[in-house]
């Protein structure tokens, strides 16, 4: 049963192969003889990896016989063992002897009861024991024994002396037992046999919920619901689809409701929650509703204790006995899960939860605390309440969380009296600023358009529509008109003038508009200035800075960079703001990628990897970084991290819901570099669809170039076509918006190429001398030198296209030594790869060889997949006895190699997928990784390679 411990099952209906790699390593323990146990709470999905499990083992030869029992079988005798061995005919009892088959029949309600219950438990254990091991030397036998916990006495003693004899017997069991709650932690010891490994069952990460939710149907819900499932599940895949079910049925709140309250709990599940509280005395269950209204980062004794509990030892102790609390060595007490707490506040009544709010506010220690606990302990309208929860807003926002100073803040305009409009306005507008680094856009926006339809103050009524800008993400272009307004209305008010024509500049940018947004840009850092806003200021410049590196003026660029770091720094020396810490981590990328563009690919990486590590930044700030940390780690070479911080941006941005391309597009790059070129072209197309949607050229014009070289990576005269298209798109939308960068130069240098490629010998020439007088017009040798280097590789693959291949050789040897001596081991690959390729054509194999080798090394010491595909494939077409010797060997896991065998056999991926007993999808999934370690395309070359393989081996 551990032969192929790779070999996962297909999916059932509706439901996702989840823990793969859970699988797998259960699978690898499960020898004859041994066995392994898996513990977890109700819900986690102990049950769906057992279905799993005995898919495999069934699939791999074995006999499996599973029994499941409830809690409403402990007092029968032999239930589990009659549910055990239900799938056996009688007629495998026949050659048992008499007394054994009498007995054993009788246990399991198919003949008359056997006298006598002490000798009869003996003849049945001996019975079984005897029945199982003739089945386990037929074949390989597995026990399944899902929720043994509920085992009955008699079924447990019976398969107990089977577990003692499981070695000689070779049998093998599998168990889940459920743990939490007041359900024993393991079943009674002896029904385990002695070797076994226990493997507690994972919670699933919030992203691995919503994939499940999705594939259940329960998505699209609304963000807050979506945030409440999340948080109360706690990882547990059950609870996630009863929840997301509830709050799918469940009424929502109108569009201009400014609360977000908590989903309610369905009916079974708050009473399965406080069935184990209602019996607990008074005290007790006072102190868990403390616990579950206040915070978990306090000592839970002094809290309780202040706040009327008498005796906090005793009333924790009760509550720790029925496993509802932990109590920590620092004296924090913590509930067992979310869902308790969320199931005591549901459960309690107004006035009991007004009562806990107020005595918790006299309690605790922490302003953010007692001023929430006040709002809540008075559910009315006052005035005071109101500017202690702004206080303590501000101070939630200035420790980093964002989350709880929307919640204080949201509070605070709700406490504020009606004849206080203007404190009202200015707190929503508080909230929904905090709800945006929060990721929760929505109720932001609902906040600010209240203001705009309600308030008569400018300055407010110019707030909330900066507010809505802040929450447009990359759809800015249908925000002009919301721009215009809030100019007008911020008429004579200098710092709010500065704020909308940054905003203007960002908007003008994005649209493709560089000569305009570099104005604005320009304007908004003077007002910035007449206003004294330094952080402001530094946001605006750091805007122009962008410009001017975007339209090849590095010159100008850096001393705006650096007036904007100086602002920063005055800004963060004085009063430290939230608009300060944002104009940081603006500045802090845009010196990053300053430093990418001169090729100072450490540097970069430094910079960002500070910067993704900060506490505190807003969701927005997240995604920014991760996108610009995947474009350095691609240029970096460093394939894996780029791949990790590009799922991580997908990840971020499927939790908050936000909608943006940026994650394609950060998929996009990863997977040029180090994937495959097909997903690289898939979400490469996503990404230009989506910046194209929100009217962002800048991206839509990035996602054009990563498109087009994953076309060209992926080969063939009509990808290569379509490369052109995309690239021939990027150069038309780059010249509208007078891009001059080294990216808008790569992407030159690859149209280039693929023109040259197609035989378009003219149109090559005219691409390479506008790239030519582009990078000429920096006037900066250390600026884009990778850059010029790709020009001079695409300007040597035009030469060879035209017949001219010393030209082309002499041109590439310098290429390469250049970029020997910058930091740009992919550039360096492509720069051997062409080389390669232009040697072999002139049949210089050996010079050919040499530069093709060097390639495919250093493409699998990175993990650029792609052009190590291109690079064998240029190998490959070298005479065989041409080969370069010992060429270096990639390892594939058993299960690739026992895949890899059947393709190369002739098996078609639904053949393989049913000799491995795993579904389509992951044998093509598993097939394409087969191909991208081996540098092939097809199966006729996987065959040959295996074949060398095997050779070199031998």
């Amino acid at each position: 049963m551990a032969h192929h411990p790779s070999a996962t099952p297909p999916p059932t209906a509706g439901q996702p192969v989840l823990r793969e790699a859970l699988v797998r390593l259960v699978a690898s323990t499960l020898h004859p003889g041994q066995g392994a146990l898996l513990t977890g709470p109700e819900g986690i999905g102990r049950t769906t990896l057992l279905d799993a499990l005995a898919t495999v083992a069934a699939g791999q030869g074995a006999r499996v016989l599973r029994c499941g029992p409830t809690a409403a079988e402990l007092g029968t005798a032999y239930a589990g063992l009659v549910d055990l061995l239900r799938p056996l005919p009688d007629s495998l009892l026949a050659a048992l002897p008499p007394p054994q088959r009498q007995a054993l029949t009788a246990a399991l309600l198919r003949g008359a009861p056997t006298p006598g219950s002490t000798a009869g438990d003996f003849a049945v254990a001996t019975a079984l024991t005897a029945l199982l091991g003739d089945l386990a030397a037929d074949r390989p036998l597995l026990l399944v024994l899902d929720d043994a916990q509920h085992l009955d006495r008699a079924s447990a003693g019976a398969l107990a002396h089977v577990a003692r004899r499981a070695p000689t017997l070779a049998v093998t069991f599998l168990v889940a037992v459920r743990t939490g709650g007041a359900t024993p932690s393991a079943p009674p010891g002896r029904v385990l046999p002695r070797q076994i490994r226990r493997f507690a069952v994972p919670s699933l990460a919030d992203d691995e919920l919503v994939d499940l939710l999705r594939q259940h149907r329960r998505w699209p819900l609304p963000q807050a619901a979506l945030r409440s499932v999340l948080r109360l599940a706690d990882g547990n895949p059950a609870t996630a689809l009863e929840l997301a079910e509830a709050a799918a049925l469940a009424p929502q709140p109108e569009p201009t409701a400014l609360d977000e309250p908590e989903i309610a709990l369905p009916p079974r599940l708050l009473d399965r929650e406080l069935a184990s509280v209602r019996a607990l005395p008074e005290d007790t269950a006072q102190a868990l509703l403390l616990l579950a209204l206040g915070s978990t980062d306090q000592p839970a004794l002094t809290v309780l204790g202040a706040s009327g509990v008498d005796d906090p030892v005793l009333a924790l102790a009760a509550a720790e006995r029925a496993r509802l609390v932990a109590l920590g060595p620092d004296g924090v007490a913590r509930l067992r899960s979310p869902l308790l707490a969320a199931a005591l506040r549901q459960g309690a009544g107004l006035t009991e939860r007004v009562g806990a709010h107020a005595a918790l506010a006299r309690a605790v220690g922490d302003p953010v605390d007692r001023a929430r606990h006040l709002a809540l302990a008075r559910p009315c309208a006052d005035e005071q309440v109101a500017a202690a929860l702004d206080a303590a807003a501000a101070t939630a926002r200035r420790r980093g969380d964002a989350a709880t100073a929307h919640e204080l803040a949201r509070l605070a305009a709700a406490r504020t009296p009606p004849d206080r409009p203007e404190h009202r306005d200015r707190r929503r507008l508080d909230a929904a600023a905090h709800a945006v680094a929060a990721a929760r856009h929505d109720w932001a926006r609902t906040a600010a358009q209240s203001v705009l339809t309600c308030s008569d103050d400018p300055r407010q009524r110019v707030r909330a529509r900066l507010l809505l800008l802040d929450t447009a993400g990359q759809a800015l272009e249908e925000t002009g008109p919301l721009i215009a307004a809030g100019l007008a209305e911020a008429e004579g008010r200098p710092a709010l003038l500065a704020a909308l024509y940054r905003w203007s500049a960002v908007r003008e940018l994005l649209g493709g508009r560089t000569g305009p947004a570099a104005r604005a840009a320009a304007r908004a850092a003077g007002l910035a200035d007449r206003a004294g806003e330094p952080a402001l200021g530094a946001q605006a410049l750091g805007v122009l800075a962008t410009v001017l590196a975007l339209r090849g003026r590095p010159r100008q660029a850096d001393p705006a960079l650096r007036r904007a770091l100086r602002l920063e720094h005055e800004a963060v020396g004085g009063a430290a703001s939230t608009v300060g810490a944002e104009a940081g981590a603006s500045l802090l990328r845009r010196r990053a990628l300053a430093a990418l563009d001169a090729d100072r690919v450490g540097q970069a990486s430094r910079l960002l990897s500070s910067l993704a590590q900060a506490a505190g930044a807003g969701v927005e700030e997240q995604v920014a970084t991760l996108v610009a940390l995947t474009r350095v780690q691609v240029r970096a070479g460093d394939c894996r991290r780029a791949e990790e911080h590009a799922a991580r941006c997908v990840r971020l941005l499927g939790a908050t819901g936000l909608d943006s391309p940026l994650g394609a597009y950060a998929t996009a790059l990863a997977a040029c570099a180090g994937g495959t070129p097909e997903g690289a072209v898939a979400a490469a197309r996503a990404a230009v669809r989506g910046s194209a949607a929100d009217g962002d050229r800048l991206f839509e014009v990035r996602a054009l170039g990563v498109l087009g070289e994953s076309l060209l990576h992926a080969g063939g005269a009509e990808r290569t076509a379509h490369a052109v298209e995309a690239l021939q798109r990027a150069r038309t939308l780059a010249a509208r918006m007078e891009l001059a960068d080294p990216d808008a130069v790569r992407r030159l240098a690859d149209l280039a190429e693929a023109t040259a490629l197609l035989g378009e010998h003219d149109e090559a020439e005219a691409v390479l001398t506008e790239a030519g007088a582009t990078v000429a017009g920096w006037r900066e040798p250390a600026w884009g030198a990778g850059a010029a280097a790709a020009v001079g590789r695409s300007r040597a693959v035009a030469l060879a296209a035209r017949g001219d291949s010393a030209g082309a050789v002499t041109l590439l040897r310098a290429t390469v030594e250049s970029l020997r001596a910058l930091p740009l081991p992919l550039e360096l690959a492509r720069a051997l790869i062409a080389w390669g390729a232009v040697e072999r054509r002139a049949r210089h194999r050996a010079a050919a060889r040499d530069a093709l080798t060097e390639a495919e090394r250093l493409c699998l010491r990175h993990g650029a997949f792609p052009l190590l595909t291109r690079a064998r494939t240029e190998l490959d077409r070298l005479t065989p006895g041409e080969r370069a010797p010992g060429r270096g060997a990639v390892e594939l896991t058993a299960g690739e190699q026992r895949l890899a065998r059947l393709v190369a056999d002739g098996a078609t991926n639904r053949e393989a997928a049913a000799a491995l007993f795993v579904s389509v999808k992951t044998v093509e999934g598993t097939l394409s990784r087969v191909y991208r370690k081996l540098g092939v395309r097809s199966r006729t070359a996987l065959a040959r390679a295996l074949q060398q393989t095997a050779g070199s081996d031998r």
